[in-house]
């Protein structure tokens, strides 16, 4: 009980220093015009003992913050300070009604008064240096007005006297209160207690079975609303927490917690490390949690899951002013995580992506946590805390939208393509085609494959859509092949989601088993296939690929990751050359594709330049021995013909 009401205490005490130092500094003002020179000497003193009151504050709430215990002499030394300040305001009360006589003395009377009132709420808590406090702020003026013998005046005393005995009333009052709250919360627990104790009688009481339904019932509910192998809450958990608790309007920030390459920890050092990590990242974001939460000034609530895989959740509330920021909080988030931590004798550094979502930037509270993934996406390419914006909104409403049209749109003519011709650096004659997918949206126009590609490739669309391309350009190679009066091979881009699908080989190889020669087409793959995490499953399925007959090209090279020793590892017939190095200026890209030509000419892989757009660059690639060209210059992706 005492420790409860010593909490109270101190968190309305710097209120209340704050509020007499406000009072000392405007009535030292008010009466400032005197010649006698106490006041001076009264607010030196006053300003004085206020400055010591808060050193002693200062150092009761940090041992009370250490221990949570109640200390006698703590209480003992504020309350004194406490006394001794109304103890100065009686001593100007007493002199300054008998010295001043108007505004000033009717300036002394307000701010005792209102002293005094504010008492009976922020020291309610302390029972008896409350009521003195009241009593030596108000007893000594009416005294001094009683003497006066002003007809006026003592009926001021007499209403301060009826005053002071109203506002003992209702302190006494408001303590009782708060002891009554506090006598109630701490019988509920003595409730707990007891009604624990009964169960745990009962237990004993119960035969073996009931005992073993009753454990596995717990074992249930603990997996239901709890990870296993953090003790954090799962998702059901956190989605119960907040239905039981409920969300206050703009109060509430969700974070989404993402450990970045986590899956290089897992393959790298084995799931037992991975899961080390999870435990110490769940543990880090525990110990923050419990950090805010026990601090008396912080006024937030936090919680902590675990998502699910490698992602967390924190959920923070703003209980009050002055509270921490969510922007503040995402910050000691990253730091926290960011930090060192030992796994399987290695020290290693964990990033994170994390993306957050305020309740009062949410349309819905049920779409926090969608919100707050949407976000972490977005954070996956900044590397910073991300907090949700309309605008994510909305991206993501059309992102939605095309996913579900795109669908649709392969079956029902709204897809086309055209092609991009390649041609040799020597003559400038047709050397292959490139095919390329357009989409025109009978609602939104015509959708940028910059666009609908990342959409088709996050929904899995990619695989549909490719299997598509793949089947319009082996039906455009023989229109083409005769439009060149020669041989065309035609190229079609592929993704690394597709790559990377079970099937995808074995399509391929059904997709060429008829009419259409192998040797016609010509897989492009972005550098991303160079990607360690998937760099085995990659080297498998290109020689199958190679094995069928079909040319494998690398797309945008220089770009991304790619490296010499990777593709001597892999069967690549040609790389194109990113256009950034081509358009460029820089001697110093010059200089790169010379050495790119040179090694590739020994591995005996031919060198594609993309991007041209003047006869300039085109013979300054012909010059440096580059074997095609690709560009503007040459044509801009066209439609086929619907007859010759």
């Amino acid at each position: 009980m005492l420790e409860r009401i010593w909490r109270e205490s101190l968190k309305n005490y710097a209120v209340g220093l704050l509020v007499n130092l406000a009072a000392i500094l405007a009535i030292t003002y008010i009466l400032s015009d005197d010649t006698s020179g106490f006041v001076l000497q009264w607010s030196g003193a006053a300003l004085a003992l206020t400055a010591l009151r808060f050193v002693q504050f200062l150092h009761a709430a940090r041992r009370y913050r250490k221990t949570h215990t109640f200390l006698l002499a703590d209480s003992f030394y504020l309350s004194l300070g406490l006394v001794s300040a109304a103890g100065l305001w009686a001593v100007l009360g007493w002199w300054g009604i008998a010295h001043y006589q108007g505004a000033q003395q009717f300036a002394i009377i307000v701010i005792l008064s209102s002293l005094a009132g504010g008492a009976t709420g922020t020291l309610s808590s302390l029972r008896i240096a409350g009521k003195a406090y009241i009593l030596l702020l108000l007893v000594p003026a009416c005294i001094r007005l009683f003497q006066s013998g002003i007809q006026s005046h003592v009926m001021l005393a007499v209403m301060g006297v009826i005053f002071a005995w109203v506002m003992m009333i209702t302190h006494h009052n408001n303590h009782k209160l708060i002891r009554r709250s506090i006598g109630l919360s701490l019988s509920n627990k003595g409730l707990l207690d007891e009604l624990s104790s009964l169960t745990e009688e009962l237990k004993r009481e119960n035969d073996t079975l009931e005992a073993r339904v009753e454990e596995r019932s717990k074992d249930l509910l603990r997996l239901a609303y709890y990870d296993e192998l953090t003790g954090l809450l799962n998702r059901h958990g956190v989605f119960n927490l907040v239905k039981y608790f409920g969300i206050t309007p703009g109060n509430v920030t969700v974070f989404l917690i993402n450990l970045a390459r986590f899956k290089q920890i897992n393959d790298g050092m084995g799931h037992e490390a991975g899961d080390m990590v999870l435990r110490q990242v769940a543990q880090r974001l525990e110990a923050l949690a419990s950090q805010l939460n026990q601090d008396i000034f912080g006024n937030v609530d936090c919680q902590v899951g675990r998502w699910g895989g490698d992602e967390f959740i924190f959920y923070f509330s703003r209980l009050g002013e002055g509270a921490l920021t969510p922007e503040e909080v995402g910050v000691m988030l990253k730091q926290e995580i960011s930090q060192r931590m030992q796994v399987a004798g290695k020290t290693i550094c964990v990033d994170v992506n994390i993306g957050a979502v305020s309740e009062q930037d949410c349309d819905n509270p049920n779409n926090l946590f969608l919100y707050a993934d949407i976000a972490a996406g977005e954070a996956r390419h900044s590397g910073h805390v991300v907090f949700f914006t309309p605008g994510m909104r909305e991206q993501l409403r059309r992102k939605t939208t095309l996913a579900q049209d795109l669908r649709m749109a392969i079956g029902n003519g709204q897809l086309s393509i055209v092609t991009h011709n390649i041609v040799s650096a020597a003559d400038h004659t047709l050397a292959s085609c490139e095919i390329l997918s357009r989409w025109a949206h009978p609602k939104l126009g015509d959708i940028s494959p910059v666009e609908f590609i990342p959409v088709a490739e996050e929904s899995g669309i990619i695989v549909e859509l490719g299997d598509w391309v793949i089947h319009q350009a082996m039906a455009a190679q023989p229109l083409l092949q005769q439009l060149a009066g020669k041989p065309v091979k035609v190229a079609v881009n592929v993704s690394l989601y597709q790559l990377l699908q079970e099937d995808f080989v074995d399509k391929l190889m059904l997709f060429t088993s008829g009419d259409f020669a192998p040797q016609n087409l010509i897989v492009e793959l972005t550098e991303s296939v160079f990607h360690e995490d998937e760099i085995a499953l990659v080297k498998q399925a290109l020689f199958k690929i190679k094995q069928l007959g079909v040319e494998i090209h690398i797309d945008d090279f220089g770009t991304g990751y790619s490296s010499f020793s990777r593709i001597c590892e892999l069967p690549i017939d040609a790389i194109k050359i990113d256009k950034a190095f081509i358009q460029s200026e820089d001697e110093k890209n010059i200089a790169i594709i010379e050495a790119v030509v040179f090694i590739a000419r020994r591995l005996k892989i031919r060198v594609i330049a993309e991007g041209i757009e003047t006869l300039e660059q085109a013979e300054k690639m012909r010059m440096l021995g580059v074997n095609e060209l690709q560009g503007f210059f040459f044509g801009k992706p066209a439609a086929l013909p619907s007859s010759l």
